[in-house]
């Protein structure tokens, strides 16, 4: 019998670096605070941001600066952490390349601890687990391929907005369709 979604941890694959650069600190603070928001709706407690896209180290750096420095973010390892209103944790990721990513977990683990358990840990962190929902805005183009090794037991959505038009809607639709499917992780049903 499968089992009716549950969801704690959402991920946002979204925009790339260079577009989130390009985002005031007034318009990140009403972004954090909608996925904050929409997140808690759906019943998560940790939400992940990541680009689909990449930027300059320049873009990375003025990212890092106005998420701690304009909207309360602190850094964690390669990523800026924000407590969004609603008390969901919003995770901030900067690194564009799901290889780079996936490699500097490794890095940080000791050689004789490195498992599939720790590894997928080490990825998500400081969220406790992986992803339930992989919201991509955008083609499945749009979703770096290596994201796929991250997300292994997640339920994916597919939205056709632009990262300068998201909103409360398209998040709630995306929670919505996550909440009708029944969930297998990999079953079929007899």
């Amino acid at each position: 019998m499968a089992a009716r979604a549950s969801l704690s941890h959402v991920l946002l694959c979204a925009g790339s670096l260079h577009e989130w650069a390009q985002t005031s600190a007034d318009a990140w603070r009403a972004r954090l605070a909608l996925v904050s928001r929409v997140a808690h709706g759906g019943g998560a407690e940790w939400a992940t941001i990541i680009p689909h896209g990449s930027g300059s180290e320049s873009d990375v750096s003025d990212m890092r600066r106005l998420l701690v420095e304009s909207c309360g973010g602190v850094q964690y390892a390669d990523r800026v952490v924000v407590l969004g209103d609603e008390g969901v944790t919003v995770i901030v990721d900067l690194c564009a390349d799901g290889r780079k990513r996936i490699a500097d977990a490794v890095n940080r683990m000791t050689t004789d601890d490195v498992t599939e358990q720790r590894l997928a840990a080490t990825l998500s962190a400081p969220a406790p687990g992986e992803p339930d929902l992989v919201i991509v805005l955008g083609s499945a183009s749009e979703m770096p391929a290596s994201l796929v090794w991250e997300i292994a037991y997640a339920e994916l959505v597919f939205l056709d907005a632009p990262w300068g038009d998201l909103n409360a809607e398209h998040l709630e639709m995306a929670i919505d369709d996550f909440a009708r499917r029944d969930r297998r992780f990999g079953g079929i049903d007899s």
